[in-house]
């Protein structure tokens, strides 16, 4: 197993646990906050604006090689 096919293999995990997260979330809206809305409070403040942007460029770099 090369360490192309480790990396492939914990973001997969990475995906479902996120997925997992999110659907825990959707069902226990009370207790667990989904994406969209950790997101939303995010955005709020300058700081989680440039937080969000700074990851969205993060993995641009890293999935798209610019």
């Amino acid at each position: 197993m090369s360490s192309h096919d480790i990396s492939l293999a914990i973001y997969g995990l990475i995906a479902i646990g996120g997925l997992t997260v999110e659907l825990v979330a959707l069902s226990r809206p009370q207790q667990v906050a989904s994406l969209g809305r950790t997101l939303g409070r995010a955005m709020r403040t300058r700081t989680g604006r440039i937080g969000i942007v700074t990851g969205w460029v993060w993995l641009g770099l890293h999935f798209f090689g610019l």
